[in-house]
């Protein structure tokens, strides 16, 4: 027992090792941020409702929803946390397998010594779990649910198996009904699983089908009621593949992830659909044939290699879901689909390799060097192929590198660039996708928002340069490309208003203000502009809206003050806010400022205070002559004479 407590704690070390680096990723823009980052649904006590209703991202997975609500309540939105929780499921699932692995070997090849079973097991959970097909699951939070399903569906196997050997063989089966629950609730990916436990009790214990579906039949329900659910979650998105399209890719899928298991080399992380999928007669015909041969050939073996026939039906079954007859996403192959089916492939490699080896002493060398090969190569080719995986830029990198004309990896890799403040490399990205598929109509948004924003940049440069003629050109442009760019809309009519263009300045800088415009220069310019166009309701809106907002900047309260002062009526509140405003400003200016000591003096006069109006007014007037503005000083002290009380 210590021993095989010290090979699995190796398993599990090397495992870490190996993956350990995900703990340092980020959450990646493919689905990450929908799942995750803003969902508000997995705020906890309301998660566990909303995660029983729900078939959000078009998959029906309430047990994953809750690990994600309970993370996010633990940890908060920190990737780290996330992707921990992915490679300590990973690691529970080869750690599992280990356990699967030594009983079926240990029931199929009775004559293998302990250490034998225990040298196959580590092998066969060695190979799977360092397998670069593995990187997908363990370095995407999002396809956490696939570790999560296997691991209970190990579990369930684990149960079922027992129930043959102890003395509640009742029990076992009921506690193995409950763990693939279990695994349908975080995803029901391991639908074939019933027919795998009638194939292996037909193996192993020789049972009749008959006997063997009878025990199988309530894992053959839970798995019809869940095969529903996810095809009513799955529906919507059912119509973007024609029909001998998914045939063919149904009948194909076999053979391509047995290539990718054997030939683990360039890997995408998105093997997209095609922009028009179209599927192949010939090809369905020709790849029905080849599952039709190789199903009649391991059928007919099947007493002399009952383990062939065992194995290919399993493997069959634990792919149907995900090989393409009931598409999910824009994802046409995906590694994450062989989580669960590449358990058969190595339980078929391993074991029937580690036996021939233990009948010659030779033979067992030749084995144990070419094992930790393989295993060393996997281990060092994972470690490679989980680079990418870091963050969104180098993932659809990797995408587009392995094929240029991958649209969706091209518009993922605009938004990463867009995010990083890449905008030249973010335009370059769009115009790829737009050359491809000319009507996607996000990557034309995002690129005329970028477009926008390098014109408002380019306006900025202009106007701060003085030259106000070219720089709201540029600002005319980027509000071609984009509208709603605020900045744009400001900096043009206050460019247009300085250029003395103030009809066509009013609506822009109306727009700025309406679209949240936070500097207040811009509502007082508007607010100037409506004053010299005689709207002096609008304009007295406009600094009243403003200053609410920015209750401490001074022209505001200096230009709303001079107005309610400077009307045809002042009415008795209008004179006493004005005077108040004015005393603010006079206050925050120390009393230096000739013009708002002369508006201060002119609400004094507006609520009959003539005496300190006159004062006042004669302190603006020599404020203005001391400043050298000597003809304000005239105009200051014009006004003065002109004070009346209210109701003269």
């Amino acid at each position: 027992m210590a021993r095989r407590i010290l090979l699995l704690a190796a398993v599990a070390a090397v495992l870490v090792a190996t993956y350990q680096r995900a703990a340092s990723f980020q959450f990646l823009n493919w689905d990450d941020g929908a799942v995750i980052l803003d969902n508000r649904f997995l705020d906890l006590p309301g998660a566990a409702r909303w995660a029983f209703t729900t078939t959000f991202m078009e998959h029906y997975q309430p047990l994953t929803w809750l690990v994600w609500a309970v993370l996010k309540a633990g940890f908060g939105l920190d990737a780290a946390a996330f992707h921990a929780a992915n490679l300590v499921a990973h690691v529970i699932c080869v750690l599992l397998l280990w356990g699967v692995a030594r009983v079926l070997m240990a029931r199929a090849a009775p004559v293998m010594s302990a250490n034998a079973l225990d040298a196959a097991a580590t092998a066969a959970a060695l190979l799977y779990g360092l397998h670069p097909l593995r990187v997908e699951v363990v370095a995407w939070i999002s396809a956490l649910p696939y570790a999560l399903a296997l691991a209970f569906v190990l579990a369930s196997t684990l149960a079922w198996l027992r129930t043959s050997s102890s003395g509640h063989p009742s029990r076992d089966r009921f506690a193995a009904l409950l763990l693939y629950a279990a695994s349908l609730a975080a995803r029901p990916v391991a639908l074939g699983f019933p027919i795998v436990l009638v194939v292996v009790d037909m193996w192993l214990c020789k049972e009749s089908l008959r006997v063997s579906a009878r025990k199988a039949w309530p894992f053959a329900a839970l798995a019809a009621a869940a095969a529903v659910a996810e095809f009513a979650a799955r529906a919507p998105g059912l119509g973007a593949a024609p029909w001998l399209y998914r045939l063919q890719s149904a009948t194909s899928a076999p053979f391509v992830y047995l290539k990718h298991t054997l030939v683990p080399v360039a890997l995408t992380p998105l093997d997209v659909l095609p922009l028009k999928p179209e599927g192949s007669a010939v090809a369905v015909i020709a790849a029905t044939a080849a599952l039709l041969v190789v199903s009649v050939v391991a059928w007919r073996d099947r007493r002399r290699r009952p383990a062939v026939w065992a194995a290919w039906a399993s493997y069959l079954a634990l792919l149907a879901p995900a090989a393409g007859l009931v598409p999910s996403g824009l994802q046409a192959t995906a590694d994450r689909y062989t989580y669960l089916p590449g358990v058969v492939i190595v339980l078929a490699v391993a074991g029937p390799v580690v036996h021939w080896a233990t009948r010659r002493r030779w033979r067992a060398r030749l084995v144990q060097a070419a094992l930790t090969a393989a295993v060393l190569a996997l281990a060092v080719t994972t470690r490679a192929a989980m680079r990418p995986w870091a963050d969104s830029v180098s993932l659809w990198t990797r995408v587009v590198v392995l094929d240029p004309t991958n649209d969706v990896g091209l518009y993922n890799l605009g938004l990463a660039l867009t995010a990083e403040g890449r905008s030249d490399e973010a335009t370059a990205r769009y115009r790829d996708v737009l050359a491809l598929h000319p009507a996607h109509s996000d990557a034309r948004a995002n690129l005329d928002r970028l477009e926008a924003a390098r014109f408002e940049r380019e306006g900025n440069d202009l106007a701060g340069r003085g030259d106000l003629i070219a720089a709201a050109e540029r600002y005319r442009q980027s509000l071609a490309r984009d509208p709603r760019r605020t900045h744009s809309h400001a900096a043009l009519g206050m460019a247009l208003a300085s250029l003395g263009q103030s009809a066509e300045a009013i609506p822009h800088l109306t727009e700025a203000i309406r679209q949240g415009e936070s500097d207040p220069a811009a509502a007082n310019a508007l607010g100037v502009l409506l004053l010299q166009a005689g709207e002096t309701q609008e304009a007295r809106a406009v600094f009243k809206a403003a200053l609410a907002v920015h209750p401490s900047d001074i022209s505001l309260a200096h230009n709303l003050a001079r107005l309610l002062v400077t009307s045809a009526q002042t009415a008795k509140a209008d004179a006493e806010l004005a005077l108040r405003l004015a005393s603010a400003v006079v206050e925050a200016t120390n009393g230096r400022d000739a013009r708002a000591v002369e508006t201060l003096a002119t609400a004094l006069a507006a609520n009959g205070r003539m005496a300190e109006a006159r004062a006042t007014n004669v302190r603006a007037a020599a404020l203005a002559a001391a400043a050298g503005d000597r003809d304000l000083a005239v105009q200051i002290t014009a006004r003065g004479r002109a004070y009346r009380s209210p109701g003269q």
